[in-house]
């Protein structure tokens, strides 16, 4: 069975339903198979379905801030993520 379903950000559009995983249009523009299981878990925290190209991205786009964060780079930053308990 196909079908589309968008995300309320819009980034992703269902594009055909398996047994054991769901093929997802990435904003990139790739589609790429994600377990069931594993998709609607990242749904559910409120997560973003992505490639693994686009994931891997945006951890390291998320690693680089974080080393400017912890270098000194961004000193008012590092006060705020620790009283958040981060």
């Amino acid at each position: 069975m196909s079908y589309w379903e968008s995300q309320p950000n819009g980034c992703i559009q269902m594009l055909e339903s398996m047994d054991s995983g769901k093929s997802i249009y990435c904003n990139c523009g790739r589609i790429t198979v994600l377990d069931r299981d594993e998709m609607e878990f990242k749904l559910s925290l409120g997560k973003e379905l992505e490639c693994s190209s686009c994931r891997n991205q945006r951890i390291g786009r998320e690693i680089d801030e974080l080393n400017s964060i912890f270098s000194g780079q961004k000193e008012g930053e590092v006060q705020g993520l620790l009283e958040f308990g981060f």
